[in-house]
């Protein structure tokens, strides 16, 4: 006597299964048409980044540090980077490093995913605005960091850390790792733009406590956001053609 009842089940999951079927065909057909008649990708990846970090920015002086094995293991080939380490020869030192995807684009990565296995502990993350020397305002993301070390007479203590980043593309940035992915996607389909991603780490400890000068935590942050606020009109390409621009109407009025 359940029969009929069955009967008509067996219809409605039928009629489910041809609906989803019918709707996963026009998905692939509309797929398909965007890639018969859309423009071809971009044949080169373009960098909007200058990988030639300066040798001072204001009162610092870079260093050049060398890629440890370990990145270059885990990184393609064609991962291109430059890594500086900035002093002022009064005890603060600033880290600053460009990361540049080759053609494959697992060079490029959120730092939170990685950290870790470093040693630190995030203890919190969020957007802040810089402020440009070329006028411009920057986004980038603040990450507040920290792990145990060791002391010179074998005491334990907690050290934080700074630690800024940014991904530049061409004409184009963001701080947040899913716009960058959602800027990709749509800058392909709508713009026929390949972005070769890099991005920027800059970052420093917070001193206080461990050398008789040490900077506290708004000292360190105010030191950083200068720092970046001359690097990156010096290294983004974007905000370079920005200064440029601005010098020529300014010079024309």
């Amino acid at each position: 006597m359940n029969k009929p009842a069955t009967s008509e089940r067996s219809k409605e999951k039928t009629s489910v299964t041809i609906w989803r079927a019918g709707l996963a065909l026009a998905l692939c057909g509309i797929t398909a048409a965007v890639c018969f008649w859309g423009s071809p990708p971009a044949a080169k990846s373009e960098s909007g980044i200058d990988l030639n970090l300066p040798d001072s920015v204001g009162k610092f002086w870079g260093t050049r540090q060398e890629i440890s094995e370990g990145e270059r293991v885990i990184l393609p080939p064609d991962t291109e980077f430059a890594k500086k380490l900035y002093a002022d020869g009064q005890g603060d030192n600033i880290n600053c490093q460009i990361v540049l995807a080759g053609a494959e684009k697992r060079s490029i990565h959120r730092p939170e995913v990685c950290l870790p296995g470093q040693g630190w502990v995030l203890r919190s993350g969020d957007v802040i605005p810089i402020q440009l020397d070329n006028g411009q305002t920057l986004q980038v993301m603040n990450l507040t960091i920290s792990r145990p070390v060791t002391l010179q007479n074998g005491q334990q203590k907690e050290l934080t850390s700074y630690f800024i980043y940014w991904f530049v593309g061409k004409d184009t940035t963001t701080p947040r790792h899913l716009v960058r992915i959602l800027k990709t996607n749509l800058d392909m389909l709508l713009h026929n733009t390949n972005h070769r991603w890099a991005y920027i780490i800059v970052s420093s400890p917070i001193l206080e406590g461990f050398t008789p000068d040490g900077k506290n935590a708004e000292q360190t942050l105010d030191m950083l956001k200068k720092f970046i606020g001359e690097v990156a009109p010096q290294i983004m390409q974007k905000e370079q053609k920005a200064a440029v621009t601005a010098s020529v109407t300014s010079s024309q009025r």
